[in-house]
């Protein structure tokens, strides 16, 4: 499969280049969360711009994956985040909740799994799923699996769930059987590192300025860095 993969927005508007292009040359587009909190784009920027992005999965709902981020679901759940918007928290939260069949935890294509974080086989072994594709329906029963644990405040454990954890502990406890692109952390290299424990590949496709959209061959494994060739907004 051909997928396009666009790292945490938070507002940017880098994904718009996405509606100029022929989507019958690619499988899919999958959105790895993070719609809000910004401190460049305020409001209404960031509404319009998570509405336009669930217009555009609703134009092409078989094309189009929306993937929750900690900063989404912190307002569905109450939570707080760095960026944390309080005078526009009940309105977020709306925006989400109005949205919710649209969007989803983590996909799965071949033999690749899609999140905002990653998924731990520790986190997965806590919550009691023995399946991947179980998830997407367990945050709908249980969302509360899906909060930040601690006790370190960066994520960093291993834990975690797949809206939380962190590349260190991910890549020692990375589910088997199974690659792994994530966003949620600004990463300053971009390339595979394998876990030692799943012998999987993880790749980090977040950057500062949220722009590393790429384009991944999940047959070769490849993937074209900056694949649209977008400027900073």
């Amino acid at each position: 499969m051909k997928i396009i993969c666009v790292p945490d927005v938070h507002q940017s508007n880098h994904w718009r280049k996405l509606l100029t292009i022929d989507l019958n040359i690619i499988d899919k587009i999958v959105f790895l969360g993070d719609y809000f909190d910004n401190w460049v784009n305020e409001w209404p920027d960031q509404g319009e711009n998570f509405n336009s992005i669930i217009h555009f999965k609703k134009d092409f709902p078989d094309k189009i994956d929306i993937l929750f981020g900690n900063h989404d679901t912190s307002y569905l759940l109450d939570e707080r985040c760095s960026g944390y918007q309080p005078h526009k928290a009940k309105y977020i939260k709306k925006m989400i909740e109005n949205s919710l069949e649209f969007m989803q935890i983590v996909s799965v294509y071949n033999n690749y799994i899609f999140s905002h974080a990653g998924v731990s086989y520790e986190w997965m072994k806590s919550a009691g799923i023995k399946n991947i594709n179980e998830i997407n329906n367990f945050f709908l029963k249980s969302p509360d699996f899906f909060r930040w644990v601690g006790p370190d405040n960066f994520g960093n454990n291993a834990n975690e769930g797949p809206l939380w954890i962190r590349p260190e502990s991910l890549y020692l406890t990375s589910v088997k059987g199974y690659h792994q692109i994530v966003g949620h952390t600004e990463v300053g290299f971009l390339g595979y590192k394998q876990s030692p424990y799943s012998g999987m590949n993880i790749l980090c496709i977040d950057s500062r300025t949220h722009e590393n959209i790429i384009l991944l061959d999940t047959e070769t494994g490849s993937f074209t860095k900056n694949a649209l060739k977008i400027d900073p907004v």
